[in-house]
């Protein structure tokens, strides 16, 4: 029998490292948490950025009617064409602002409210925001606030998708909706509920 090192101190004498057994043991049991954490991390990550969104539109409409009140003048919020600075996109591919959105005042008071580099005076301008699929607009195209402070084009919505949640149905947390009356008025919308009768 080999006679133990007196030399060594007691306390480095009786360390000892991990078995194979207790290592596999706790690596199981580290993958048993991560399972089971990382569903709930996905979701909040996906709420998160939903959140984001949401801010960043909200802001964007009230700096519009903040600014239509204070210039007197139309404010437009529009799509933002790709591979341009400051272009509002035009016709049916013009109801989404994942793709980013730019704030201007209308100064030449034109009735198309469309972005006149010449007259018109950009507030803001918005990039696309990561992991969002879609920001889509329930009417139309464009919100144009008038310096009385209401919306010209009625009651809207905007519906907030994050990517790989094609069906709302079955995951309502990967979805938000802002409601916006006439008025310049935004509410959020509970789940499953639409804009009607936002007009007030």
């Amino acid at each position: 029998m080999r006679p133990r090192d007196s030399s060594r101190p007691a306390r480095l004498r009786d360390q000892r490292g991990l078995t194979a057994i207790e290592l596999m043991v706790t690596l199981a049991i580290l993958a048993i948490l991560i399972g089971i954490a990382a569903p709930s991390m996905t979701r909040f990550i996906v709420q998160w950025r939903l959140s984001n969104a949401i801010n960043a539109v909200t802001g964007s409409l009230r700096i519009a009617r903040t600014e239509a009140i204070a210039r007197a003048r139309p404010v437009v919020v529009c799509q933002l064409r790709a591979g341009t600075a400051v272009e509002c996109e035009t016709g049916s591919g013009g109801n989404d602002f994942a793709a980013g959105w730019i704030v201007f005042a209308k100064n030449d008071r034109d009735a198309d409210f469309a972005y006149s580099e010449s007259t018109d005076e950009v507030l803001l301008r918005q990039d696309a925001l990561p992991g969002i699929a879609k920001i889509a607009l329930g009417k139309a195209g464009r919100f144009v606030f008038l310096p009385n402070g209401l919306v010209s084009s009625g009651s809207n919505s905007i519906t907030v998708d994050a990517p790989g949640f094609e069906t709302a149905s079955t995951t309502p947390w990967a979805r938000k909706t802002l409601c916006i009356s006439k008025p310049g008025r935004i509410r959020y919308a509970a789940e499953g509920e639409d804009c009607s009768g936002n007009d007030e």
